[in-house]
């Protein structure tokens, strides 16, 4: 007997807060479930995993699309950690067996987060929202690991941040942006700003500069590999660009406290938390930045320690995260 886990990445190969999710879950989870765990990865094995070990039995589809789908048919209940956007084929033959299905984010908030934005056009992966319905009505438990509500019928388990680094507030007002360039993230907030990015440059270029033609003479762009990480967050800067549109968590978000850069953040995100440097819009962007170059240290790191100590007291308890979760997949 055997329950199958199934997500779309995980490992070394880390494009996004799920993958750190899924990586997290196997690391502090997996060792407790009572029920063998098999897991299913919904794509081809990247170039670099053959050497990496999972913690568990691991198959990917692109190696035998078959097997996989066997696999899926054999199980006891199916554990879906990070679904695909749309329909597949391992899901839709076993939906009577879908335990759970846990959402990093609601594709209705993504498509709606465009609508009115100042950027006039927004770039997204393909995502198909009534796909999404369907998975969600199938699953015994739909498990919503963010912070805001959405409007899908869920049970509640954020995610937390360990923090490892907790640098002190950097006194560089440079400007830094750690993420992915999907439009909710507002990329185009950075347009003609003098500063660092780190994300897929493949996509960012092909896209904001060359489709959208926004003008990023100013900005020093580096793509994403998660061994160059460390490099970049010790370049010169120390005001991150985090206001992201509907933010259901914000891995980067407290990634950049816990490596002493002061976020700016979206009005979206954690209102029930006061604080002054919030935009909705490019030009406050544009304004708040300007505000927080003008600011004293001593201010800024007032609103610094006030943020991460918001942070650790509501989204740092490791255990209770972890017995949420069993309380699902050992019943």
């Amino acid at each position: 007997m055997y329950d199958v886990y199934y997500t779309t990445g995980g490992g070394p190969w880390v494009n996004a807060g799920t993958d750190l999710w899924v990586n997290d879950f196997l690391e502090n989870v997996v060792p407790h479930l009572k029920v063998r765990p098999v897991l299913l990865i919904h794509r081809n094995k990247p170039e670099g995993f053959e050497d990496f070990e999972f913690p568990i039995e691991t198959h990917w589809q692109g190696d035998n699309v078959g097997e996989f789908e066997r696999i899926c048919d054999g199980a006891r209940r199916i554990n879906i950690l990070h679904g695909h956007y749309t329909p597949m084929k391992a899901i839709v033959n076993n939906k009577d067996k879908i335990h759970s299905n846990v959402l990093h984010n609601s594709v209705d908030h993504i498509l709606k987060s465009q609508v009115g934005s100042d950027a006039g056009v927004g770039w997204h992966p393909w995502l198909d929202s009534k796909w999404e319905k369907e998975v969600n009505d199938w699953a015994t438990h739909s498990i919503w690991v963010g912070l805001f509500d959405i409007l899908i019928k869920n049970k509640k388990i954020p995610n937390y941040y360990e923090f490892k680094h907790n640098l002190p507030l950097s006194k560089s007002n440079g400007l830094g942006y750690a993420a992915r360039c999907e439009g909710r993230k507002n990329p185009h907030y950075l347009e003609n700003l003098k500063c660092f990015i780190f994300t897929n440059s493949f996509e960012f270029n092909a896209f904001w500069k060359n489709a959208v033609k926004l003008n990023y003479d100013k900005a020093r762009i580096y793509h994403y590999y998660g061994n160059f990480k460390d490099k970049f967050y010790n370049m010169d800067w120390g005001i991150s660009h985090s206001a992201f549109t509907s933010e259901p968590f914000g891995y980067g978000i407290f990634e950049s406290v816990d490596r002493g850069k002061l976020p700016i953040l979206h009005t979206s995100w954690c209102k029930d938390f006061e604080y002054p440097y919030r935009v909705s819009n490019k030009k406050q962007f544009n304004d708040i930045y300007n505000h927080i170059v003008s600011e004293s240290y001593e201010v800024k790191c007032n609103w610094f320690e006030k943020l991460k100590n918001y942070m650790v007291t509501n989204y740092s308890d490791k255990k209770q995260w972890i017995n949420s979760f069993l309380d699902i997949y050992n019943i």
